[in-house]
């Protein structure tokens, strides 16, 4: 009893220290700053094979297969398709690489190493803590303004040396005032405010709805943290996809409206204290209206067009290719670059990806790629939701993880509006924790059943 006892606590320690390294981009941080090669940089990732042999092994537990699974691989064949009719074979086996490696190696090795509703909450729990260390990295180098210092790499300022990020300056036409974008661990500001997004859901939840208020003032402390680490990436996407989860929160409920209310005038009223510059950056969303505008000077901003050019190059390859694309990772090799000049929109002058998970998706697989990836995440958000409709009423805490991973795909979805999918081990892993979520939760329904027909068939004493 004692040896299992240690087992499972060694288990879950390992699978915890996992998942706060790999949110932090441990290994490419100990790899790019530190010397480290990158084999044993990432060679942490066998942690996840201590409770994947405690449940396979020692315990003889079955893989842990979910409707998800089938749908990830229908994807890949998908992809393998679409490479094998592209001529493009030295692009599309680089492209297809990741998928294997950062995509269908690690979520089977996630997906079958956390099993238990137990652990899952503290992977969430883990998870906020890497996004409140983050933030808070951020937060300290805003405060000193010391943006030249990178914290050991997890506090990243892209183009530094060319002075920041956008400019804030009071007149357009006068001299500009370039105001540093934050990136984190990625050294991308829209990746950082990415996998920061994913995680604001998963405290918000916990601050409403855990029983206890220490957790409550831990979740909230959490998501402050978190907050503020976004809010000083100035991402406009990021700013779009938290506004959806929220309203969405709202529509299913999971929030009450009052709260939704206080939420919003909460983050309102600490971008315009804390953050001012914030509210510029947002404003120039305006200028998404004067897009089809023949005056490239006027209206939107260079990113705004830059990026209305990349989509457009990749929509007009999907239409050239509507079937099953141009082959992954062909669309940006081949075509981005030549496609998006001969719109006249803003000159392009290296190959760049589409601003859109989904626009390079339909460039790269078309139809038939886009159709098995959205068929993929439909699934598993409609296995989430019915596994927190299940467990309403009957244990809340089991309803809270369902509801944590359905809204925190919701954001990674809507920042995947704008952005293409790269460091796209952060979604797999985020699919392969919900494909866990609903394997647990369908476990503990069985069980529950089972119980509750064993109590009506009892006989009285």
């Amino acid at each position: 009893m004692v040896s299992s006892d240690r087992e499972h606590r060694a288990a879950d320690v390992a699978t915890l220290v996992f998942f706060f390294l790999f949110y932090v981009n441990g290994a490419v941080i100990l790899s790019k700053f530190h010397g480290v090669p990158p084999t044993l940089a990432w060679s942490f990732t066998a942690l996840l094979a201590i409770p994947l042999a405690r449940y396979v092994l020692a315990e003889r537990q079955p893989l842990a297969i979910t409707p998800v699974l089938p749908l990830i691989l229908a994807f890949l064949a998908g992809l393998f398709f679409s490479a094998l009719i592209s001529g493009e074979p030295g692009i599309t086996k680089q492209a297809l690489g990741p998928y294997l490696t950062e995509g269908l190696f690690l979520f089977l090795l996630v997906s079958n190493a956390v099993r238990s509703p137990r652990t899952l909450t503290r992977v969430v729990w883990v998870l906020l803590l890497a996004g409140s260390v983050l933030g808070a990295f951020s937060i300290f180098q805003e405060l000193t303004h010391s943006y030249a210092n990178e914290i050991g790499g997890f506090a990243q300022v892209d183009r530094l040396d060319q002075g920041g990020g956008f400019n804030v300056a009071s007149d357009s036409l006068g001299p500009k005032e370039l105001r540093p974008r934050l990136g984190g661990p990625l050294g991308s500001e829209n990746r950082y405010a990415q996998i920061l997004a994913v995680l604001l859901p998963l405290a918000l939840l916990r601050v409403w709805r855990e029983p206890l208020m220490r957790n409550r003032l831990l979740a909230g402390g959490a998501g402050v943290l978190i907050l503020g680490g976004l809010l000083l990436t100035f991402s406009r996407g990021a700013a779009v996809a938290l506004t959806l989860v929220l309203v969405a929160m709202a529509l299913f409920r999971a929030i009450r409206l009052r709260h939704l209310l206080a939420i919003v005038v909460s983050a309102a009223v600490v971008v315009v204290v804390a953050v001012p510059d914030y509210v510029i950056r947002l404003d120039s969303l305006q200028g998404i209206t004067s897009l089809s505008s023949d005056q490239p000077s006027t209206g939107a901003d260079n990113a705004l067009r830059g990026r209305q050019t990349e989509n457009l190059a990749a929509f007009y390859t999907f239409v050239d290719h509507p079937i099953a694309g141009v082959g992954p990772g062909v669309y940006f090799r081949e075509y981005s670059r030549q496609n998006a000049n001969q719109l006249g929109l803003r000159y392009l002058d290296s190959e760049r990806r589409a601003h859109s998970l989904y626009l390079e998706l339909l460039a790269d697989a078309g139809l038939l790629g886009l159709s098995l990836f959205l068929a993929l995440l439909g699934t598993t958000l409609v296995c989430l939701h019915r596994a927190a409709r299940y467990w309403r009423g009957r244990r809340p805490e089991y309803e809270l993880l369902a509801l944590s991973f359905f809204f925190s795909l919701l954001a990674y979805m809507g920042t995947a509006l704008f952005l293409h999918l790269s460091y796209q081990r952060y979604f797999w892993v985020l699919i392969a924790l919900s494909s866990s979520v609903i394997w647990a939760l369908r476990r503990e329904a069985r069980l529950d059943e089972a119980a509750a027909v064993l109590h009506r068939v009892e006989p009285a004493p």
